[in-house]
């Protein structure tokens, strides 16, 4: 008797899910053919709808054509598909059903905000456009959808209370993340701003021939420079940074007293939470020409214009990095040293093994993993520099741009001294996409090396 009830009610359940997905998404349909959004022409106000917006049709008298809208096409098709999967929900597996409802109706979510958003540039030419209550309905209709679907998948055990608790944090990623990647389209433009962005004409290539241009050899080219900077400056980087780290590390986990200990983590932590602003004026007050404290030592005779010289800022920038990484550096190995089994280290002791022994083959062997996972992590941002670092600290002196250039500080003069976002985003984006490459490789060496070690 039991089994029958629970038959007979999971059998109402999905009699009603049938009915209320069908109902919601025969709704988003008939919302179609509702006013999607209104305009004026000869102070008179006109609607058009959202079928209208698929087929295309001309108005404002004959000034304005309008195009079929895919994402208005695609919002439609979600709703049709929406309505089979609920007429044939009793013939389907639940699990299925309830994905395919889950995807189509977040589909038609997203394309419903993207022409609800672009809905001006739809009707570019017209005068006093706005939205409708049809486009509102067709948003709500497919977001109760979404509840709907994400519900019977809940149902069905294909997810849990705790899966739900992931969706704040994978919308920050697709908000923060994934939709900004549209503007990669940018690179292949040339932006004229009186039309915007997406109505500026396609230029293939060119900017990134003209990142790549030169006058003479291509050692010379600005696509070179900032590549060759960016990846030189980042090696040193992790290589001093992860050996200082180490050394560091191991001489804090062997001070005895906990109050030193204390000490000695906050004194060398500290120039981490530094401002790089602070940190250019600190090596400003060591290097400048008339005031600072390198040249006042050698005297006026011997004294070195440090702005005006490239050969001492690789050695420079370099060292300012490693002194302000060095305690983050230093805290991550020290906490991976703590972890050790002392009991290793007595062994260790007991068979003779002198400080430095047990380090070469104790406290490095054990330190591998952690080693390798952040030098990876390291090389994922290898074609990424602190901006700080390089535009500050060098007080952005344009005769040291060929040490102290790097993509990033490029892309920001792009920007901002040359107004060119065009060449400025195909430079982010020949850094984005060489750095993948990069990281994909070097993981891939990783793990036919030590698969256990590879981040993926």
């Amino acid at each position: 008797m039991k089994e029958k009830a629970k038959q007979m009610k999971e059998s109402a359940w999905g009699q009603k899910f049938l009915l209320d997905s069908a109902i919601l998404s025969i709704i988003m349909i008939i919302a179609g053919f509702l006013p999607f959004a209104h305009y004026t022409y000869k102070k008179v106000v006109y609607t058009i709808s959202g079928f209208e917006l698929i087929t295309g049709k001309v108005i404002a008298g004959g000034k304005v054509t309008v195009h079929t809208n895919i994402p208005m096409c695609m919002v439609i098709v979600a709703a049709v598909v929406i309505l089979v999967v609920s007429l044939l929900y009793g013939k389907m597996k639940k699990k299925i059903a309830g994905g395919v409802l889950t995807i189509a109706a977040i589909i038609a979510v997203v394309m419903n905000i993207v022409t609800v958003a672009g809905i001006k540039n739809v009707l570019d030419g017209a005068k006093k456009v706005g939205l409708s209550f049809g486009s509102i309905l067709m948003v709500l209709a497919a977001m109760v959808l979404v509840v709907r679907g994400l519900y019977l998948l809940w149902k069905e055990k294909v997810v849990s209370t705790l899966d739900f608790m992931i969706i704040p944090g994978m919308l920050y990623f697709v908000i923060n993340n994934y939709i900004p990647m549209v503007g990669i389209s940018i690179a292949f433009k040339k932006v004229d701003y009186s039309v915007g962005i997406w109505k500026s004409p396609w230029i293939g290539l060119e900017n990134f021939k003209m990142l790549f241009s030169h006058t003479g050899s291509i050692f010379e080219s600005d696509a070179f420079v900032i590549t060759r900077n960016t990846l030189l400056y980042n090696l040193a980087f992790i290589v001093l940074g992860t050996i200082m780290g180490i050394i560091v590390g191991i001489c804090l986990a062997d001070i005895f007293s906990k109050t030193l200990q204390k000490f000695f983590q906050t004194s060398i932590l500290l120039p981490q939470l530094i401002s790089m602003v602070i940190v250019a004026y600190i090596v400003f007050a060591f290097f400048s020409s008339e005031t600072g404290m390198v040249n006042k030592i050698l005297g006026d005779e011997n004294a070195i214009n440090f702005y005006g010289e490239k050969v001492y800022w690789p050695f420079i920038l370099i060292f300012v990095q490693v002194w302000k990484q060095l305690g983050y550096n230093a805290i991550i190995f020290l906490s991976s040293i703590v972890g050790i089994d002392r009991s290793i280290y007595e062994a260790a002791r007991v068979d003779g093994a002198s400080k430095w022994k047990q380090i070469r083959h104790v406290t490095l062997p054990l330190l591998k993993p952690t080693i390798i996972t952040l030098t990876l992590l390291n090389v994922g941002r290898i074609f990424y520099s602190d901006f700080g670092l390089f535009y500050q600290v060098p007080m952005n002196s344009g005769i040291l741009y060929s040490v102290t250039d790097t993509i990033d500080t490029y892309v920001y003069r792009c920007l901002m001294v040359l107004n060119n976002i065009s060449v400025a985003s195909a430079a982010s984006t020949y850094q984005a996409v060489v750095g993948f490459v990069i990281v994909f490789v070097v993981n891939m060496i990783v793990r036919k090396a030590d698969k256990e070690n590879a981040l993926f």
